[in-house]
């Protein structure tokens, strides 16, 4: 089964934020939920808690038993008496499922054998308690895990059990070992190997969208089955986000349910056609489409990586919703990586820190360029003000910067620029030229000294054209107003030309007039 998707969506609309944050999640209790809450803190959940540990605690030694020879990162599975002596370490953690609370697991399909589908694709992942839910149902499975998770007391010795796929985040080639390894056990060992039970998105999320799914378990091009998981309790005691209440009240507030209900549904196999096997990125999201139209949930373009700008908005003091940009979508469309969001995050940080509401307006954008508000501050405002609110965010403030730059600089531009600031044609700009153009296009009380003053790196009285050409990259909002005065004075030359010639209206296409028509359908 193939399903493949094309947006319908305008290259303008293209880049709107969506409404839903995936990495927010508040629980709010009735006055009878906390009572609830209270009294099960002092009755139920002590002994649920106690119950665990112990369960816990035997299933540990239990593993430690039937590992015992059983190395971390074998590359040959485990034996067929050994894989159904872990069998126990299943029905164990099914009775610490039913301690916590989830007394019924409500599973609709089949789930097929190794060699119709070797991956499980499991989504929306949501919770701590997915992996274990994943697990205790069905046939064995193996799946993915840190390997810094083999280090944490009984952790280690129960993923020993299962024989997961290993991912380092100190070893920079880490994610290509791991695509090695999905793709060995899924193709070149194919059924010697248990199903291999994959997060596509990386992250937990609050369920109220479906976000980027990677493409690791896309990628060996087999057949996969997707795999939809719901809580299905009216108060969401189990999404663990990351702006949002902690793993360890989380955990307290499920003990305290009566009852925890979940539902596993096993989808029909996902068999990809040519192009999704060649094309593991398309293949992901048929799949995830499919599985949002079960869930009717919306798809975003969302990803971990917004999830580490999120955390550097915290750490420059910052709400953590700034660095909440769709990461996919602005890395496919602009070509920006993560470290060149994080240095635009920075300089966004500083421009907008002493604001209230940590956004920009049209007075603070003026300030942070050195220049007053004039017609020609007001339309490049208007370029990174996408959804007209008068405020500009730093998904907007990246966005705008990119398409700023992308009719502003190039070498025509950029030459057009210097000429019109170089007035005496010697191929450089005085501070005096500099300061006489920027007058003009801003007024007699702006002082254009300390933008000047910004571009001079060698001689400190002009500009070299390799100088200006390199602030215009670095800077490309200034780029845009550069060629301001020259606009200005096309504009009179086409008034004049209307009329004394009324029939040539439009023969003349000023640079301004030419860049909106560039960046009409971005």
């Amino acid at each position: 089964m193939s399903v493949h998707h094309s947006s319908g969506i305008p290259r303008r609309k293209s880049f709107i934020q969506p409404d839903v944050n995936p990495f927010v999640h508040t629980v709010n209790l009735t006055v009878l939920q906390k009572c609830q809450v209270a009294l099960m803190s002092v009755t139920l959940a002590p002994i649920r808690i106690v119950a665990v540990f112990v369960t816990f605690l035997f299933t540990w030694l239990i593993g430690c038993l039937v590992t015992l020879g059983v190395q971390i990162g074998d590359k040959n599975p485990v034996g067929h008496i050994r894989l159904a002596l872990f069998q126990s370490l299943r029905v164990l953690g099914r009775l610490i499922l039913f301690i916590v609370g989830f007394h019924w697991i409500n599973v609709k399909g089949t789930r097929v054998a190794v060699d119709k589908a070797p991956i499980l694709v499991v989504a929306p992942h949501s919770s701590m308690f997915d992996v274990l839910i994943s697990f205790v149902y069905g046939p064995s499975s193996s799946g993915v895990s840190r390997a810094e998770n083999f280090s944490i007391f009984g952790i280690g010795t129960l993923l020993k059990a299962f024989q997961p796929v290993l991912v380092s985040r100190t070893d920079p080639d880490s994610r290509q070992k791991t695509v090695q390894e999905i793709c060995r056990r899924s193709v070149e060992m194919k059924g010697h190997w248990p199903q291999i039970v994959i997060y596509p998105e990386g992250t937990c999320t609050n369920r109220k969208s479906l976000i980027t799914f990677k493409s690791g378990a896309f990628i060996p091009g087999v057949p996969v089955q997707p795999v939809v998981l719901q809580y299905l309790n009216k108060v969401d005691t189990y999404s663990w986000t990351w702006n949002g209440p902690s793993g360890l009240t989380l955990l307290w507030l499920t003990l305290c349910q009566w009852n925890n209900s979940v539902q596993v549904q096993f989808l029909p196999v996902y068999q990809p056609n040519i192009e999704e096997q060649q094309n593991p990125s398309l293949f992901a999201n048929n799949v995830r489409m499919l599985m949002a139209d079960i869930l009717d949930l919306p798809c975003t373009d969302h990803t971990f990586e917004d999830c580490r700008l999120m955390r550097e908005a915290e750490n420059l003091n910052m709400p953590m919703e700034t660095g909440l940009i769709e990461f996919t979508k602005l890395n496919r469309k602009l070509g920006m990586n993560l470290d060149a969001l994080k240095g635009r995050l920075q300089e966004f940080s500083m421009l907008a820190q002493q604001q209230p509401d940590k956004m920009l307006n049209i007075d603070n954008f003026a300030k942070s360029l050195n220049v007053p508000v004039t017609e020609a501050l007001e339309d490049l405002f208007k370029l990174y003000d996408r959804n007209e609110s008068g405020l500009i965010d730093f998904r907007e403030y990246v966005i705008g910067l990119s398409l700023v730059s992308k009719p502003a600089v190039t070498s025509e531009t950029v030459q057009l620029a210097f000429k019109v600031f170089d007035t005496d044609g010697d191929g450089f700009i005085s501070a005096q030229e500099f300061i006489k153009v920027m007058s003009a296009t801003f007024g007699d009380d702006f002082n254009g000294k300390k933008i000047f003053n910004e571009i001079t790196r060698i001689n400190p009285e002009r500009v070299s054209y390799e100088e200006f050409y390199d602030f215009a990259i670095q800077r490309p909002e200034y780029a845009k107003l550069f060629v301001w005065y020259y606009d200005m004075q096309q504009d009179e030359f086409v008034k004049k030309q209307e009329d004394e010639e009324p029939n040539a209206s439009g023969s003349v296409l000023t640079y301004r007039q030419h860049s909106k028509l560039k960046t009409v359908d971005q």
